[in-house]
């Protein structure tokens, strides 16, 4: 049963309808910062609004760097700045937990006096620091893993024993099996994972460690959009946030249950996103939460709208495939294929090529590591083996 201990703040469990007329009005008060006026703002209006696409936002920097016409103040007055792939310039908000992200590791359990390795990635893009500040700001210490070694992983466990855990589900299943492998006790308890949807065997393999997982689903620009809780029936949009799910052919509203595109808006005067269109789909879980949180639920990441994937917790592009092919004349045909393998994302290059010489396999996995960031398998294939369509990537995971 929950109770008002378990919540991060009363708003957790605010009536619905004041939740909204309060995003509606800061929603309002921020157009009208950008000499837009409202008398009566609703989500009609909000609907009538122009969508920003987040692959807009590479062309809108570049016009205007480093963040376009969106941001007033000078980049200087941001306390970090971070440059995701695409390129997308990424300012911090100059607040606390500016991603609200410590809301969501409190439903998960994270409490004072908890040590939380953090694998996610401190470097030019803000997983790292988001997490880090976020468990900081509930009274956690932090291992700064970031992208550290396997080997270096386990001497942390070994000295630290953390028992909370923020990263990839698939790296935290490296890490578990690495630790038994050596001989090493597996402290943790609890974990918030986020950059893929978790593989329901993956999921079961946990529970059977003792290991609770919480999902999040999140952007860049945008921190925590929604967060599992300890009722574990869907993911629970963050407060201060306002999410609309819409057809991404028609641009309507998608019809409660169904399946569209997550559009969020997220009034806030240093960094206004209004109807910033992530490209991810999900669908609008019917009721209330079982943890008692009332916002409006996701029922979790349910693909692309476009074919890029995310691999490893990275976003993986179709124009990736080209920049490989650019580098290698001697590629006819190329794409990605997305698979799963021992509980983790594959990444394969299958290319034509009609006479590789000895060394060709080697440098095109350095060029795919180059281009990508991640390792992966090249697959060397005669002319006419690639299927002669347009399909640049083919994910064949599954996850139900």
């Amino acid at each position: 049963m929950t109770s008002a201990d378990d919540f991060y703040d009363a708003r957790d469990a605010q009536p619905c309808a004041a939740r909204l007329e309060s995003l509606l009005d800061h929603t309002a008060a921020v157009l009208a910062l950008g000499g837009e006026r409202s008398r009566r703002f609703d989500l009609a209006a909000l609907g009538a609004l122009p969508i920003l696409r987040k692959a807009a936002l590479p062309g809108l920097q570049a016009s205007a760097p480093p963040f376009g016409d969106l941001v007033k103040q000078p980049a200087a007055l941001f306390p970090r700045l971070f440059l995701s792939p695409g390129p997308i310039c990424e300012p911090q908000l100059s607040v606390p937990d500016g991603s609200n992200a410590a809301r969501a590791l409190h439903a998960a359990g994270f409490r004072t006096g908890q040590i939380v390795l953090n694998t996610f990635n401190y470097h030019l893009t803000p997983g790292g620091f988001l997490m880090d500040e976020a468990a900081r700001a509930l009274g956690c210490a932090v291992i700064p893993a970031g992208s550290a070694g396997t080997e270096q992983l386990l001497q942390v466990m070994a000295r630290y024993r953390p028992e909370a855990y923020a990263g990839t589900a698939d790296h935290l299943n490296i890490i578990a099996r690495a630790a038994d492998a050596a001989g090493i006790d597996f402290t943790i308890a609890r974990a918030v994972v986020s950059g893929a949807a978790v593989a329901p065997s993956l999921r079961s393999a946990f529970r059977d460690r003792g290991v609770a997982v919480f999902e999040l689903y999140g952007t860049a620009e945008l921190g925590i959009v929604a967060y599992e809780t300890s009722a574990h029936d869907g993911l629970v949009v963050n407060e201060d946030l306002l999410v609309e799910i819409i057809d991404p052919v028609t641009g309507r509203a998608a019809a409660e249950g169904e399946a569209g595109e997550i559009v969020v808006t997220r009034p806030d005067p240093r960094y206004p996103l209004i109807r910033f269109a992530t490209g991810d789909l999900s669908a609008v879980k019917a009721g209330a939460s079982g943890c008692g949180r009332t916002a409006m639920r996701l029922r979790g990441w349910l693909g692309r709208v476009d074919d890029t994937v995310k691999v490893k917790g990275m976003f993986v592009h179709p124009a990736q495939v080209s920049e490989v092919a650019r580098a290698h004349p001697e590629i006819v045909r190329a794409r990605f294929v997305v698979s799963r393998a021992d509980e983790r994302d594959v990444l394969t290059l299958e290319v034509e090529v009609e006479a590789p010489d000895a060394g060709l396999e080697a440098r095109m996995a350095e060029t795919l590591r180059a281009v990508t960031r991640l390792g992966g398998v090249v697959c060397l294939l005669p002319p006419g083996a690639v299927p002669a369509d347009d399909r640049r990537i083919v994910d064949t995971r599954r996850y139900d």
